[in-house]
């Protein structure tokens, strides 16, 4: 299989169905933009989150950006479980989209709560679910020396 521990590989199985779940949710929200269709909300604030202004970044829906760090995360996490613990650029690929991801999720959020003054069940959703690979990335670099010295180098920088 690989040269990583058999716990390390599951988690980063684990990693990539965290990848494919953020990735439903953020394709069923950017159809839903891109079609100008309501989605279905049990919380009441979907719909005036994702028609807000903060919603598009450029005229692009942000859940498109979810769908494409999504599809990094579950790739990297797939090419890590499948390779040694040397070779680490699928393993950097996730690590830096989950870090992107959280520090976009916080921000998100933060606007949601604070200025929108709704709540989306999706988006908070993909928040909780980029946090989880976040804590099960960080204990995939227990594991794997290799791949928190790569982190450490690229912090140097």
């Amino acid at each position: 299989m690989n040269g990583s521990s058999d716990q390390s590989t599951k988690l980063w199985l684990l990693i990539a169905a965290i990848g494919l779940a953020g990735l439903a949710v953020t394709t069923y929200l950017t159809a839903n933009t891109l079609s100008n269709t309501d989605v279905a909300c049990s919380v009441g604030g979907c719909n005036k989150v994702l028609t807000s202004k903060w919603a598009k970044i450029f005229g692009i829906p942000v859940s498109a950006f979810g769908m494409i760090s999504y599809s990094a995360i579950m790739l990297g996490a797939l090419h890590a479980y499948q390779s040694s613990t040397a070779d680490i650029r699928g393993r950097m690929v996730s690590g830096v989209t989950i870090g992107i991801g959280v520090i976009g999720s916080v921000y998100l959020t933060l606007i949601e709560i604070f200025v929108i003054k709704a709540a989306c069940q999706y988006c908070i959703t993909s928040a909780i679910l980029v946090f989880v690979a976040a804590v099960v990335l960080w204990q995939i670099t227990r594991r794997e020396p290799a791949l928190l010295d790569s982190i450490r180098q690229v912090l140097k920088r």
